[in-house]
């Protein structure tokens, strides 16, 4: 193996430590405020559009069971809503509410004080390439 080759073991190492350090901060940020790491991953992932509970568990990679209690407390506190989706009745759309975006956002902004420094000393390139390379990460195939 040549020196420059990198091994994809070592690869997910690295990326399951981060991973790992990364959650417990966001727990950490998160105490306190009656909501975990499940609660705000599942509203960030519900920013931009709404999903089908479906989608939601492939992008939170949550269990069934899990993100069913998640989303059930979040719809008692009028954070998001469940409908029957218009082109498939079987499934189930999970949309933010107005009060859920401003829970976000608070929320967010307390995992941002928390994270902050994991990021100090990159580049605004560099945080960006990051994200970019992270979201391309993909085992599941």
């Amino acid at each position: 193996m040549a020196e420059q080759d990198v091994r994809t073991a070592d690869v997910a190492l690295v990326v399951l430590a981060r991973a790992a350090a990364v959650e417990r901060a966001v727990a950490r940020a998160l105490r306190g405020t009656d909501f975990g790491v499940p609660h705000w991953t599942v509203l960030a992932h519900l920013a931009a559009e709404g999903a089908t509970m479906a989608a939601l568990a492939e992008r939170t990679n949550l269990p069934a069971a899990t993100l069913t209690r998640t989303v059930d407390k979040l719809v008692d506190r009028t954070l998001v809503h469940r409908s029957l989706d218009g082109h498939d009745r079987r499934r189930v759309v999970v949309r933010l509410t107005d009060r859920g975006a401003a829970t976000l956002d608070e929320l967010s902004g307390l995992v941002d004080a928390a994270t902050a420094g994991a990021l100090e000393g990159f580049e605004p390139w560099e945080t960006q390439a990051l994200q970019g390379l992270l979201g391309r990460f993909d085992v599941s195939t």
